[in-house]
C-alpha cells in the first residue's frame, strides 16, 4: 500500500519516530499554535496587509517625484499605520474573547526585534546609497520569520515564509522590477495567509467525524 502523503497539519514525527524528544516537541508546536490563535484570529487584517503593502509599493515612485525621501517616508508610514490599525482592532477583539500567554508575547518579542534588525539594515543601504534593495531584504527576513515561527501557528505561514523568499532574491536581481515584485508577493501572500484562517476556522466549526482532519493549506 502506498503511504499517504504527510501535510503541513501532521505530527512533527512518525510514529516509529515517537519518543520522549518527539512529544515534548509535539507538544510544544501545539501550545505555539494556540497562543498565535489572538494574533491569526481573523482573516480581514491579512486582507488589508494584501492591500496596503502592494499599494504602497506601486505608490514609491509617484511618492519620491512628488516630495523626494520625505514623500516615500510618508506614504509608506501611511501604508504601515493603516494596516497596522486594521490588526491592532482584530488582535484586541480576539484576545478579549481568550487571553494569550508568556509564548504568544515571546514570539510578538523575537518578531519585534527583528523588525529592529531590518530597520538597521535599511538604514545601512539607505547610507550606502543602495535603497533599490529594500524590497529584496525585507522579503527574505519577513519570509525568515513566516517560515520560521509562524509555519508552527499555521502551515498557510510557513508556504507564505517560502513565497517571500523567492520574491525577496527575484527582487535582489539586477534590473528586476523590485517594487513590483515586492506587491505581487505581499499581495499573493498575504491573501493566503487570509485564506488559511478562514480556512481553518470553517474546520474548526464543522462537527468532528470519522476520518475527519486538517488539510493542508
Amino acid at each position: 500500500m502506498v503511504a499517504a502523503e504527510r501535510s503541513a497539519y501532521d505530527p512533527i514525527f512518525t510514529e516509529e519516530e515517537r519518543g520522549p524528544e518527539a512529544e515534548e516537541a509535539e507538544r510544544a508546536r501545539a501550545a505555539f499554535e494556540r497562543a498565535s490563535r489572538a494574533y491569526l484570529a481573523s482573516p480581514l487584517p491579512w486582507i488589508a496587509w494584501a492591500l496596503v503593502l502592494p499599494a504602497a509599493a506601486l505608490a514609491t515612485p509617484s511618492a519620491w517625484r512628488a516630495g523626494g525621501a520625505a514623500g516615500v517616508v510618508l506614504a509608506w508610514s501611511a501604508a504601515i499605520l493603516l494596516g497596522g490599525a486594521c490588526e491592532g482592532a482584530a488582535m484586541l477583539a480576539a484576545r478579549r474573547r481568550a487571553r494569550g500567554g508568556p509564548l504568544g508575547a515571546w514570539a510578538m518579542r523575537v518578531q519585534g526585534n527583528l523588525s529592529l534588525v531590518a530597520v538597521a539594515l535599511s538604514a545601512a543601504l539607505v547610507a550606502a546609497n543602495a535603497a533599490g534593495a529594500l524590497p529584496g531584504l525585507w522579503l527574505l527576513l519577513l519570509g525568515h520569520s513566516f517560515f520560521a515561527l509562524g509555519g508552527l501557528a499555521l502551515p498557510a505561514l510557513r508556504t507564505t515564509g517560502v513565497l517571500y523568499q523567492i520574491g525577496g532574491l527575484a527582487a535582489l536581481w539586477p534590473g528586476a522590477p523590485a517594487l513590483a515584485i515586492f506587491a505581487l508577493a505581499t499581495a499573493a501572500g498575504n491573501l493566503w495567509v487570509a485564506r488559511g484562517i478562514a480556512r481553518r476556522a470553517r474546520e474548526a466549526a464543522q462537527p468532528a467525524g470519522p476520518g475527519s482532519g486538517d488539510a493542508a493549506s
